[in-house]
């Protein structure tokens, strides 16, 4: 029977006292609901009895599920607003919060055995044992005997006695037992609550303090990815966060709640008449356009988070991409998609009044990109930002212009030759209003030359090898430059050789976002730009072998 039923039991008599009726008054306390069972057959009225009861729990199953997809609904269209209304941030109560939900609260005090009164240990010469004989004990002789019953009673005392202390002793062990296995737990748990607390005061020391990448990071993948008001609503929302030092930009990405997350029932009915629970569905169009929503919403409330929590004002610029988990109906296919993007103004944004804003237009005003319609998914590209201080940039003198014009670009020095790309595709990128540098061959990872395209919606950091080759170019470089790229997530790879590649190095290359230059491309790609060189791979052998 539920914690909310109470119940009044009666019975009703005839005037001869046989049973006239069983009664009984069914109170829901949740409900603030009463019905009432009566029968004179107990059988009967016991049935009755269970199905008033079933009727009651129903109703109440009703009621508190319409209550939380209704309250459910109305928080996270509104989420923004949740957020925008918290309370400041403290870092230190959030991470008491943090170790409680890690390790639970302070272990409770147990429950001890209640020690029993100890008797007081008898003595034999206590007055109690001793028999005074009088004159005329002595005349009837009986002073032995009362006193052999003195004796016995004393016996008997000292054992009930010893019996007590025993139980007792038993009591104190049993007692200093369970306070050892306390105390040995009490231990663990405040060992455990002090690593804790000295890691996330690490981490909050060095985000205050050092303000490097790695520092800021970690600050906001522990306190971003514990967000209470986030992750009450929807669970549990992964963050995935970069930092770009030099211009304070904070580029975060995270995955919106699913569509199988959200309670597709409108209401539950309680059928009476036919004693069952109906639920009544939302049409998919009316869905759709609810989480379309609450997408909007939770896209600005997760920018709201991030700026509550930066306690720093470090931030001055956020891209934030969320992404799409879903399954493409029609193959059966799993697929990870962006489909909001956009870059915020700090700035700007803390001016906005969230009490009364559409996240939707929100949303564009700041650019943003994508409709989180999940009914017709389109992915959009995710904003981007080139992190410069991953490289050793170095300063090169150009030398495309003061080459002779019989130069042969198989046998030019290596570091000219890399210059010499920088060159040519300083000119390539012109247009584009793309920055390009050689890289410190010590620190470079593999990677020659390297392009920024600051452009946000379309740019990102290119990575460029240049191989003065007078072989073909085998496939073990090409997936070099793919390791180097993944390792400075570069949107695109150009390698570049003054011989030829072969067929394998051309396929990898087609499938990872590769552009192969062989010797001819570069050829026509100097004659584009009025340079007319040429290459002699067999003057280069010789002059190698010399």
């Amino acid at each position: 029977m539920s914690n909310f039923i109470r119940v009044e039991n009666s019975k009703e008599f005839y005037k001869n006292n046989s049973i006239k009726a069983y009664k009984s008054l069914i109170h829901h306390t949740e409900l603030d609901k009463t019905l009432e069972v009566r029968h004179r057959d107990y059988k009967i009225y016991i049935q009755k009895f269970n199905k008033a009861v079933e009727q009651l729990n129903n109703e109440w199953f009703v009621e508190v599920k319409n209550y939380k997809n209704k309250t459910f609904y109305e928080n996270a269209k509104i989420v923004h607003t949740l957020i925008s209304n918290e309370k400041p941030f403290y870092y230190n109560l959030f991470a008491v919060k943090k170790i409680i939900c890690e390790i639970g609260h302070t272990p409770k005090k147990p429950n001890y055995f209640i020690l029993p009164k100890l008797l007081q240990k008898p003595l034999k010469s206590n007055q109690k044992y001793i028999f005074e004989a009088k004159w005329h004990h002595k005349l009837l002789g009986v002073s032995k005997e009362r006193q052999k019953k003195l004796d016995k009673l004393f016996e008997e005392d000292t054992q009930r006695y010893n019996e007590k202390l025993n139980y007792y002793k038993e009591i104190s062990e049993a007692n200093n037992e369970i306070n050892r296995s306390y105390i040995e737990i009490l231990e663990s748990y405040i060992k455990s609550r002090k690593l804790l607390a000295k890691k996330y005061d690490k981490i909050h020391s060095k985000y205050i303090e050092q303000h490097s990448k790695e520092a800021i990071k970690d600050y906001f993948m522990l306190t971003l990815n514990n967000s209470s008001t986030l992750n009450k609503l929807f669970n549990k929302i992964e963050f995935d966060i970069d930092i770009d030092t030099d211009d304070k930009v904070a580029i975060v990405s995270f995955e919106f709640p699913q569509e199988n997350t959200f309670p597709i029932e409108r209401e539950y009915k309680y059928i009476k008449t036919k004693k069952e629970i109906r639920k009544v569905c939302f049409k998919d169009k009316e869905l759709y356009s609810m989480i379309k929503d609450i997408y909007y919403s939770l896209y600005i409330a997760i920018a709201l988070e991030i700026l509550r929590i930066d306690t720093q004002f470090y931030i001055k610029d956020l891209v934030l991409n969320g992404y799409y988990n879903g399954v493409d109906k029609r193959k059966g296919t799993k697929f990870n998609v962006c489909i909001m993007t956009s870059k915020i103004r700090i700035s700007e944004f803390k001016e906005i009044n969230f009490e009364y804003i559409n996240p939707r237009e929100t949303f564009k005003h700041f650019s943003g990109k994508g409709i989180p319609d999940i009914n017709n998914i389109t992915r959009v590209e995710p904003l981007r930002f080139t992190n410069k201080s991953q490289f050793k940039l170095i300063d090169s003198d150009p030398i495309l212009a003061h080459l002779s014009a019989d130069t042969n670009l198989a046998a030019m020095d290596w570091r000219d030759f890399e210059v010499l790309i920088r060159d040519v595709f300083e000119l390539e990128f012109k247009e584009q209003n793309i920055e390009i540098n050689n890289t410190q061959c010590s620190n470079d990872g593999g990677v020659d030359v390297v392009a920024f395209n600051s452009n946000p919606y379309s740019g990102g950091t290119i990575l460029l090898q240049a191989k003065r080759y007078t072989n073909i170019v085998t496939p073990e470089p090409v997936r070099a430059l793919k390791g180097s790229m993944d390792d400075h997530n570069a949107i695109r790879g150009i390698l570049i050789t003054t011989s030829k590649f072969g067929e394998s190095s051309r396929e990898y290359a087609s499938k990872h976002n590769i552009t192969l230059i062989d010797g001819n491309k570069l050829l026509d790609l100097l004659h584009k730009h009025g340079y007319s060189y040429h290459i002699d791979l067999k003057q280069a052998k010789l002059l190698n072998a010399k």
